[in-house]
């Protein structure tokens, strides 16, 4: 199978839980010859997608929103290495409360209860 459309020779895209991907093939790389392929995933994988806002005080205690995917009830977030205290909105948005950190770029750890982890450097930067 090709991935192709008519325009851009190529798509892809996924819904707005991050649980199905949608393909346009093609069995011979032709647009007459295209379907469109679904895939249910049997778990969305964990990602970071934004972080707001992207600058906080050092000092801690800003409330900063994490949109991405995979998100679950007990997930933890730490902040360059120091737990932050997180409220789990949904599967796809976490509210985290900053700790103190010294000045700087910092960087996102989420880990999930089963052991799943992402990372984002520079994520965010503290004054």
């Amino acid at each position: 199978m090709t991935d192709v459309d008519g325009l851009h020779g190529c798509f892809l895209a996924t819904d707005e839980n991050g649980q199905r991907l949608f393909a346009i093939t093609s069995s011979d790389g032709t647009p007459q010859h295209a379907a469109l392929s679904i895939v249910q995933l049997a778990s969305v994988p964990l990602g970071i997608g934004s972080v707001s806002p992207l600058t906080v005080s050092a000092s801690g205690g800003t409330t900063v929103t994490i949109r991405g995917s995979g998100f679950q009830s007990a997930t933890a977030v730490s902040i360059s290495g120091k737990p932050a205290s997180v409220s789990f909105k949904s599967a796809n948005m976490l509210t985290v409360v900053i700790p103190s950190l010294t000045a700087g770029p910092q960087r996102i750890t989420i880990t999930n209860p089963d052991g799943e982890t992402i990372a984002l450097e520079a994520a965010l930067t503290a004054n």
